[in-house]
């Protein structure tokens, strides 16, 4: 007689329950909203991240947007449109999140990046649903670690836009950290992630067990990655063009397009050769004394790997820089360093290894590129949503830019920060000392600043947020003792507080001026969304 299987038994009702669960609350979902491609993952009933395939059959959809309202085409469909009808298609529109009152033109309209991202979310959500099965109604929606409020908020109301539940805005390196964590658990180490997207540049240090996974710092650049890399293919055309051919290119969108579509595919390309051709029909510029003839000339160039670095060793001089910057921050050298992840699909290119080798003396670990933060944002909304299939693993998140306020010390204007970045979330900190400066004073007004520079003036886009905070009675200047205080959860929402120490008159804030729009664009926008076929 055999022993009952207890165990496997227990595995299958467990199965069960949770396939019950899922249908009637709806699945979680990882989404990687990338600058150039979207991808979304969940975590099966046997605890692995898995990616789920689009209708075309490919883990990963562009993040292109063609507009013919209330049509809106996303993904594959939309790239190919940006031949035959370019004003009507929106691309790279991350790099545009949370900058203020920001649109972007489609055909005759205007429209806000939250709604566009709204739309690619709402898509591949779509789609996700067809291959599981069941709705999704709630997601972990990655940004980079070097996003700030305003861009984390911005994301995190596309989202809801979207329909979704955001569980949690969690960085991009610490997604893909998680998911090489979940499959390869192990002794102690600490990582380095390098992450070359498709807009943006992320670097992240974390120190990883079986348990937990802490960040320990971040860094990186919001407006660096694989566009800029196809931009300097597209400019070195245009020179070549002219020198070799004297030959001035047509002002023209679809031709553009055209080029820019060549010029990712020879990137992509140079990762496995040493040289592609790169051919197409130029259109001379009005004016040209061959014009008349035959506006189009057929043109061939060949693109070597050495002339490609070339034409790119600032951009990745650039990332180079933010290495180290990030190592001094974590007071860290290379030996410290045990492991090295490259993420994002410009970390393909051989030049990313050969210089993270000469910089580390370490052979670095290309890391399921396309996947593995889609994967590490689906383990992290299954942890949130009480998924036992998983084993359990704390994730420490940081304050990605310090927080302070403008303030007067000795007379002289500053930005006097209360919390640091890199402290972990979620955190609460209240500075005191803060005071009037005139006589009579009766409101403080309170500028709130996100970053690490101690010069108001070096803040381009102004402070994250501002509040008042009435001074009653008004008394002699230096008189009043003001506190601030903030508080910041873990997915960054910042709460500010102001207290007049003697009174007890307190005035508080959540910071989402910066990225928050009035009630009436919103409700626009989700009538836009109520009406939309999104094919």
């Amino acid at each position: 007689m055999a022993f009952y299987d207890f165990q496997n038994s227990f595995l299958g009702l467990r199965t069960k329950i949770a396939k019950a669960r899922s249908f009637i609350l709806g699945r979680t979902v990882g989404i990687d909203l990338g600058t150039t491609y979207t991808a979304v993952a969940y975590v099966d009933d046997y605890g692995k991240p898995m990616i789920l395939k689009n209708s075309d059959g490919q883990a990963t959809t562009p993040s292109v947007v063609f507009f013919e309202p209330p049509h809106y085409s996303v993904g594959e469909v939309a790239v190919q449109s940006t031949l035959t009808d370019p004003e009507r298609v929106v691309q790279f529109v991350k790099r545009f999140m949370g900058l203020k009152e920001h649109r972007i033109r489609a055909g005759s309209e205007t429209y806000s990046p939250e709604f566009v991202s709204s739309l690619i979310l709402r898509k591949v959500v779509q789609e996700a649903e067809a291959e599981l099965g069941e709705s999704v109604t709630a997601a972990v929606i990655t940004v980079p670690a070097y996003f700030g409020e305003a861009q984390r908020h911005a994301t995190l109301e596309a989202g809801q836009l979207a329909g979704l539940q955001v569980l949690r805005i969690i960085n991009e390196p610490t997604a893909a950290a998680l998911s090489h964590g979940v499959l390869n658990r192990g002794e102690a180490r600490r990582v380095l992630v390098y992450d070359l997207g498709g807009g943006t540049f992320d670097i992240s240090v974390l120190e990883m067990d079986n348990e937990t996974v802490d960040v320990v710092a971040v860094g990186g650049d919001a407006y660096l990655g694989g566009k800029d890399f196809d931009d300097a293919i597209m400019n070195w055309i245009e020179d070549e063009m002219r020198e070799k051919y004297n030959f001035q290119l047509d002002n023209d969108a679809s031709f553009e397009a055209e080029l820019r579509l060549k010029a990712e595919a020879a990137k992509r390309q140079l990762t496995g050769r040493t040289s592609v051709p790169i051919t197409f029909k130029a259109k001379r510029a009005v004016g040209s004394a061959e014009y008349a003839e035959d506006p189009l000339v057929p043109i061939r160039l060949d693109l070597t790997r050495e002339k490609f670095e070339q034409i790119t060793a600032d951009l990745l001089a650039r990332t180079e820089i933010l290495l180290e910057n990030v190592l001094a921050q974590a007071d860290l050298g290379w030996s410290d360093i045990d492991q090295m992840l490259c993420v994002g699909g410009s970390s393909r290119m051989p030049m990313v290894r050969e210089m993270l080798t000469r910089m580390s003396g370490k052979r670095p670990l290309l890391h399921d590129p396309d996947e593995c933060v889609a994967k590490g944002a689906a383990v992290q909304a299954a942890l949130l949503s009480g998924d036992d299939s998983i084993e359990p693993i704390h994730v420490t998140h940081v304050l990605a830019h310090s927080l302070g306020v403008a303030a007067l010390k000795d007379g002289k204007p500053t930005v006097d920060h209360v919390i640091p970045a890199l402290t972990p979330l979620p955190c609460s900190q209240t500075r005191e000392g803060y005071t009037t400066t005139l006589d009579g004073q009766r409101s403080v007004q309170i500028r709130i600043y996100e970053g690490e520079s101690p010069d108001w003036e070096a803040y381009p886009n102004g402070p994250l947020g501002v509040f008042n905070l009435e001074v009653d009675p008004p008394r002699p200047k230096g008189q009043p003792q003001i506190s601030v205080e903030f508080r910041c959860d873990e997915n960054g929402r910042i709460t500010a507080l102001a207290r007049d120490v003697e009174t007890g008159r307190e005035s508080r804030t959540v910071i989402s001026l910066a990225g928050e729009r009035s009630r009436q664009e919103t409700q626009h926008e989700e009538q836009l969304m109520s009406l939309a076929i999104i094919s």
